[in-house]
């Protein structure tokens, strides 16, 4: 599975925590949308935006224990979704994880360099403490909700 990743994942760091390895990305587009913050939160969503695009990052081939740690990452806010990118070796489609609609935006743009200057350093062993919660709470690769709800308030 290819997945496209516009937030705090196109960082490497962040990534490799998630992932529990390197995963390489590539740079890559998304049309339509734009990147708002979630309410209250240091971090993004996807907007539908007629004629805007933001830059992201694509990883191909996404393995299944990568998908499994990054969909505990994104928790119950974010579900996959199917698009469309622009790379520079021509178009790809890929899964994106998006908010529902009930889940409220902010103001301004959520920028990557904005959220590392500011924020990266405090995440960094918040993140490393809580994917090792939780997979050591993970049974046979099955989530136990209580473990998974809500893993980052207000980061």
């Amino acid at each position: 599975m290819n997945l496209f990743f516009f937030g705090t994942l196109m960082d490497d760091e962040v990534r490799a925590i998630v992932c529990g390895r390197a995963l390489p990305v590539r740079p890559a587009r998304l049309r339509g949308w734009r990147r708002p913050h979630v309410a209250g939160r240091h971090y993004p969503m996807l907007q539908q935006r007629p004629g805007g695009y933001l830059n992201g990052v694509v990883a191909e081939e996404v393995d299944s224990e990568a998908l499994r740690r990054l969909q505990i990452y994104e928790g119950w806010e974010y579900e996959l979704r199917p698009f469309r990118l622009e790379t520079p070796q021509g178009p790809l489609a890929a899964h994106v994880f998006t908010c529902p609609p009930t889940i409220a935006w902010a103001e301004p743009e959520w920028r990557l360099d904005r959220w590392q200057l500011r924020h990266k350093q405090a995440f960094l062993p918040q993140l490393r403490r809580q994917m090792a919660l939780v997979l050591a709470q993970a049974d046979g690769g099955r989530r136990r909700l209580g473990a998974f709800s809500r893993l980052w308030p207000g980061v």
